[in-house]
């Protein structure tokens, strides 16, 4: 995946290397609903869940270029779920940041069917994806 500033606000081009934690915590939302949607065969995709709870821990400075992304289902509950993102750049990790995710329906919080179950509990057993 690819880490990059967006545009200032007048449009210009920010030039640093360094990416902000704020960019690197949009990369990680971006890799858990592609690997959601993907593991489930967009059973369940971002819309259909809220996310309740975020942490994050850097070990080392992100830059500008690509980065790979490893998304892991780490607690499958009735109506929510933990899905922890780490973010590596040359093969070394250099973030990681844990969502807990709940399903919403009309907005309040509902359990997870058994079809949404069993394909969150794939990723859970496959132990990671790779985005």
């Amino acid at each position: 995946m690819a880490l990059s500033h967006h545009p200032a606000r007048d449009g210009t081009r920010i030039e640093i290397d360094h990416v902000p934690a704020y960019l690197a915590l949009e990369l990680a939302s971006h890799a858990w609903a592609e690997a959601l949607a993907a593991a489930s065969n967009s059973l369940v995709t971002a819309a259909e869940v809220m996310v309740v709870h975020i942490s994050s821990d850097f070990s080392r400075e992100l830059f500008v270029g690509s980065a790979d992304v490893q998304v892991v289902v780490t607690r499958l509950g009735v109506s929510s779920l933990v899905v922890d993102v780490s973010i590596f750049q040359n093969d070394v990790r250099a973030a990681v940041a844990s969502f807990t995710l709940v399903r919403v329906v009309d907005g309040s919080s509902s359990p997870l069917t058994d079809a949404e179950r069993a394909s969150i509990a794939s990723l859970v057993s496959e132990g990671a994806l790779q985005v």
